[in-house]
């Protein structure tokens, strides 16, 4: 294929630029800060469009790098030629993905061509953004060459449209991604995460095991209490009952010695209210003595002394009044003593402890029982606080037993997965291996059309190149700045040739040699000349030493 013409509206510091390109060889020699970076960066986004980029600093950000600096309309247009027909590919490009505008028009009919998609560059060149900037685009620097699947894919001749490039290293990487869900450094990761979970049930299971055994001691402890309780309960009963026995006794000698108080009472009204009656009588009798006394004094004086007789009949009366009331009187006290001496008699059941001896020892149970209450709610209060907050050991068991099958699934999926991203490396490198051999003669081939020394040099699969001296083999990081540049810009040119055997592409070479000495650039443009007469090269330089002239 061959470009044929662009046109830029605005791309960076380029502003309405027009470029016509001729078959073979062109050179744009042009100083530093002119735009020639800007010029092959805009011929790449043509094709490929802008990498989807997120990044803030403008160097890892083409998008942003690349926005114009006076403003306007930012991209343009590009015309070429493949497989005998013109296209033109019209890109204009927003802040972001979504606002870019592409259109393909044929250049026979000047009518929008269904042809390629905004894929194109893929479609065309059957590699990807990153394999194109690795191959066909060789800059003035970082020109080292970095293996991709696409290009692994090119290399071993595999592909016939972009949909053919199953990328294995993404297979591998989505694999190395759910091995790390599976396994993670710092012993994290869902395999880590169960054994972990695993391990945390079996200690709860063994303090579950505990806690049943501190559950059946407690329960053991409420039915000691309980006994102990009702023990207490039924010798609180029993002094009671003796207490209710001594004071019913009580009651009954109370009432019996009321019964006496009252019989006194009565005996005694009885015996005053006879002494009264006595003493009513013994004054009738001794006023009549005492009148007969009287007027047998009168009658002895006024009529006969022998009339003092009814004197002496007075007196004997009088002394036989005082004489029965005396004898009425002593048995009336007699009768009162007999009374008042009466004692309670009441047949009383025998108890030895006292009643209030009784009392204090009802005390002393309603304090053991209140205790043992207490001690026994504290049981089970803790006993059902351990029944409800802890799993019972049976459902624990239960649960290790199933993460240990997950556990076990996890680990089998693991070692599938191991051994598959393990057979995967190993296929890609076996399948890689097909284009080494290929690639190691051409990279030697435009190594020693460019350098005289005769470097010993391997290729791995991931075209990294080392440098064997004194029987070791070294990183070309070791080798001075011409040197890596020099092996660089020959294994791109062996991987140009090595990706495209029938439709030869265009090749940018933006200022490449700028690190070589002057007896290497010489060889290194008559190299590019060579390839000018099978590629259309597209050449910057900054520099008369380095321009083609």
């Amino acid at each position: 294929m061959n470009l044929r013409k662009c046109y830029i509206e605005n791309f960076g510091k380029l502003h309405e630029f027009t470029y016509e390109f001729q078959k073979g060889l062109n050179i744009i020699n042009e100083a530093n800060s002119w735009g020639k970076s800007t010029f092959a960066t805009f011929i790449k986004a043509m094709f490929y469009g802008f990498d989807t980029s997120n990044k803030r600093a403008i160097s890892e950000n083409e998008r942003k790098k690349y926005y114009p600096w006076q403003g306007g309309k930012f991209g343009g247009n590009l015309e070429f030629e493949i497989n005998g027909k013109i296209y033109e590919i019209e890109r204009f490009f927003g802040t972001k993905d979504k606002d870019d505008i592409f259109k393909l028009y044929d250049k026979t009919t000047n009518s929008e061509s269904s042809d390629f998609s905004e894929n194109i560059g893929e479609e065309i060149f059957k590699i990807d953004r990153q394999a194109y900037e690795r191959s066909t685009y060789i800059p003035g620097q970082a020109i080292s060459v970095e293996i991709n699947d696409s290009l692994s894919a090119k290399l071993s001749n595999i592909v016939e449209n972009e949909n053919d490039i199953n990328t294995s290293e993404d297979a591998i990487n989505n694999i190395i991604s759910v091995m790390k869900e599976y396994k993670k450094t710092g012993n994290k990761g869902r395999i880590n995460e169960i054994e972990a979970i695993i391990n945390s049930k079996r200690r709860e299971l063994e303090y579950s095991q505990k806690n049943e055994e501190i559950i059946e001691a407690r329960k053991k402890r409420i039915e000691e209490y309980k006994l102990e309780i009702k023990k207490y309960e039924e010798q609180k009963v029993r002094n009671q009952k003796k207490i209710n026995e001594i004071s019913e006794q009580e009651n009954q000698k109370l009432k019996r010695e009321l019964e006496i108080a009252n019989e006194k009472l009565e005996a005694q009204k009885k015996i005053e209210k006879l002494q009264e009656e006595n003493h009513k009588h013994m004054r009738f009798e001794v006023i009549i003595s005492i009148l007969i006394i009287i007027m047998g004094i009168i009658l002895g004086i006024l009529i006969s002394k022998y009339l003092y007789s009814f004197c002496g009949a007075g007196v004997l009366l009088l002394i036989r009044e005082i004489t029965k009331f005396n004898k009425i009187k002593k048995r009336n006290n007699k009768r009162y003593e007999q009374i008042s001496n009466t004692k309670v008699e009441i047949t009383e059941e025998k108890i030895t402890e006292s009643k209030e001896e009784l009392l204090k020892q009802n005390e002393l149970i309603d304090r053991n029982i209140s205790n043992l209450i207490n001690q026994k709610s504290y049981d089970e209060n803790e006993m059902n606080r351990l029944i409800n907050t802890e799993e019972s050991a049976e459902e624990i068991e239960n649960e290790i037993e199933n993460l240990e099958q997950d556990l076990e699934e996890m680990n089998h999926k693991y070692d599938i997965l191991d051994k598959t991203q393990k057979y995967l490396l190993q296929a890609k490198q076996q399948f890689s291996s097909h284009y080494l051999q290929g690639m190691t003669q051409g990279f030697k081939k435009y190594l020693n059309l460019i350098s005289k020394e005769k470097l010993e040099t391997n290729i791995d699969i991931k075209l990294n190149v080392k440098v064997q001296e004194y029987g070791e083999k070294k990183d070309i990081e070791y080798l001075s700045t011409g040197y890596k540049d020099l092996i660089g810009i020959c294994i791109r040119l062996a991987l140009v040739e090595a990706l495209f055997e029938s439709e030869k592409p265009f090749i940018i070479l933006d200022d490449p040699f700028v690190n070589l000495d002057k007896e290497k650039i010489e060889k290194a443009k008559q190299i590019v000349k060579e390839l000018s007469t099978e590629y259309q090269v597209i050449y910057f330089a900054c520099h008369e030493c380095r321009a083609l002239l």
